[in-house]
């Protein structure tokens, strides 16, 4: 555009001597080209300082979301622990009720007898052909076994009483757990929507090239492993084959998800050892970024379901699989401590399985223990 009216520039005088009328149109000519190209800048810096603008915004959404993550958390821990405790005191309710019955069957088998020695001992005396002494003998330990049959059965019901009351405690705590995090679920989904705004309007060039990766990566059928597509991604990224200069990332002491660890890192499994870490997720539990960086693929793959793999720089790949829905998308830009999914929601009727999350860290493309400092 500058070239274009630096051009006019030097026609206008040329012009103005040639013809009154033709200097006259180049000069209105020059004015337009003026006028388009200070258009141009304004458009240019109002749409720079729109980006900027969406951007902090983003920004602030995100940091907003990821303290509302961290109140979320509390009482997530609170609804994972109460969640265990309810399915504990259901094995124990089911322990005891066995045994119950178990001991009403064995008393029920002795009782004709106890009751025809109560009611009739004499004859009873009479009838059996064993000696005085040994039928005596024989009274007094069917007796005893009974008293004790008794005192066992007395027992049972008792603890089933108290595993009863104490579940009727917890169906009432887990109704006030569960409506606390319904609260605080719709005040993150509102900040969801928001942050998912910011993004569209941002639209960076990198969170595009993103996208495109994970497309390619899901339209390619020899991708059939999660290794493939941990090298599909660092083949499409060269930033990430460089060797790692920065600290590698950890969730030791910030871990992905309110829960406890079941399986660590280098532990022996089937497949042999585990090359990442399992957690036991509280129901409905929100995952959060361990790191900072671009969403490199979000989608369901192969037996990991919703898997997220995140760029964390230098070389560093953050997996997390086993979610029951993602936040994010591929391309998106997230920040550490930002809700990225969703854990399988609390099944009263199966308290017992808990849904479990997969964390593993790739540094240059191989599996590294994430709970390293």
């Amino acid at each position: 555009m500058r070239k274009a009216v630096f051009f006019l520039l030097l026609l206008a005088p040329a012009a103005a001597m040639a013809d009154p009328t033709s200097a006259t149109k180049a000069q209105a000519a020059l004015q337009a080209a003026q006028q388009a190209e200070a258009a141009h800048e304004a458009a240019a810096a109002a749409a720079h300082t729109k980006q900027a603008a969406d951007t902090a915004k983003a920004a602030q959404l995100a940091e907003a979301q990821i303290q509302t993550a961290i109140q979320l958390r509390r009482l997530e821990e609170q609804t994972g622990g109460a969640a265990e405790t309810y399915a504990d005191l259901q094995t124990r309710q089911q322990q005891a009720t066995g045994a119950l019955k178990q001991n009403e069957t064995a008393l029920a088998a002795l009782l004709p007898v106890m009751q025809r020695i109560s009611a009739q001992p004499a004859a009873t005396l009479l009838a059996n052909p064993a000696s005085p002494e040994d039928s005596v003998r024989g009274i007094i330990m069917v007796q005893g076994i009974a008293a004790d049959i008794q005192r066992r059965a007395a027992a049972v019901q008792a603890e089933t009483q108290t595993v009863t009351h104490l579940m009727d405690m917890m169906s009432d705590q887990q109704k006030l757990l569960f409506a606390a995090v319904a609260s605080q679920q719709q005040a993150e989904d509102a900040l969801t929507a928001q942050i998912a705004a910011a993004k569209t309007a941002e639209t960076e060039d990198a969170d595009t090239e993103a996208a495109e990766n994970a497309a390619a990566i899901a339209a390619d059928t020899n991708v059939r492993n999660l290794t493939a597509v941990v090298a599909k991604i660092t083949t499409a990224t060269p930033d990430n084959s460089q060797a790692a200069t920065g600290a590698t990332p950890s969730i030791a002491g910030n871990a992905p998800v309110a829960g406890r660890i079941i399986q660590t890192f280098g532990a022996e499994s089937i497949a042999g050892p585990a090359t990442g870490v399992t957690y036991s997720a509280a129901p409905g539990a929100r995952v959060v970024a361990p790191c900072t960086g671009p969403v490199q693929f979000a989608d369901a793959f192969q037996s990991y379901g919703e898997l997220i793999i995140l760029d964390c720089g230098q070389s560093n790949l953050f997996v997390l699989s086993g979610m029951a829905k993602l936040d994010v998308s591929a391309g998106q830009h997230v920040a550490r401590g930002q809700p990225v999914g969703e854990m399988a929601a609390f099944d009263p009727k199966n308290p017992a399985k808990q849904p479990q999350l997969y964390v593993e860290l790739r540094q240059n493309g191989a599996p590294v223990n994430p709970n390293s400092r």
